[in-house]
């Protein structure tokens, strides 16, 4: 927002697939000092991105601008992964429709000390999941499964349902799904905020 640069150091092939808005690629071994003087302003902040934590990638190509000349330079440790685990735009030829943030249901929540005798009908997942204040998933409960009786939610809930994240492509899910044998599975962004639920019954994949 206050206007730095943003600089993927992947290859090519990679960045068009999909890179964070506004971002220009100089894959690390193209990027010399020469390059990155034509296509950065070394005076305005550069934050430099690969693709996760265990990437080293980012961390060497800021070095070089340092180096270059640049007078501010930013390492985004989480990288191009974190970015779309936080359900954040992106560009690129991977369509927003084929990702499970836009392909998830809305859930059917209830608070963590909803009593028991209150709980709603399921829903997507024949779930209800149990979220606190900021959206965060505490767990899930399968309301026709519980014997009679009360008590908070939070108590009984299955404390740790299948999530992925919501950059997951459909393909990807259905795999992952069939694999683990799951109907249904929690999108939820990398610091646990509920975006929805995806039923494996609902993927429409091409194989």
């Amino acid at each position: 927002d206050a206007g730095a640069q943003l600089l993927e150091v992947l290859p090519e092939a990679e960045y068009q697939r999909e890179h964070l808005p506004g971002a220009i690629c100089i894959p690390l071994p193209e990027l010399t000092a020469e390059r990155a003087q034509a296509e950065l302003d070394t005076t305005e902040p550069v934050v430099v991105y690969c693709y996760d934590t265990e990437c080293d990638l980012s961390s060497r190509g800021a070095a070089r601008l340092d180096a270059f000349g640049f007078e501010e330079v930013y390492d985004y440790t989480g990288s191009k992964t974190e970015w779309l685990a936080m359900h954040l735009p992106y560009e690129g030829t991977v369509p927003v429709e084929a990702r499970a943030g836009r392909i998830a249901q809305p859930a059917v929540t209830c608070p963590p000390w909803t009593d028991l005798a209150d709980l709603p009908d399921p829903g997507p997942g024949d779930v209800v999941l149990v979220i606190d204040e900021h959206d965060r998933v505490l767990g899930a409960l399968r309301p026709e499964r519980l014997s009679a009786g009360s008590g908070p939610a939070l108590e009984v809930a299955q404390p740790a349902p299948s999530s992925v994240r919501p950059s997951i492509t459909a393909d990807e899910l259905a795999r992952s799904m069939d694999k683990g044998g799951e109907g249904y599975v929690v999108v939820s962004t990398l610091d646990g905020v509920l975006i929805g639920i995806v039923e494996r019954d609902g993927l429409v994949v091409d194989r």
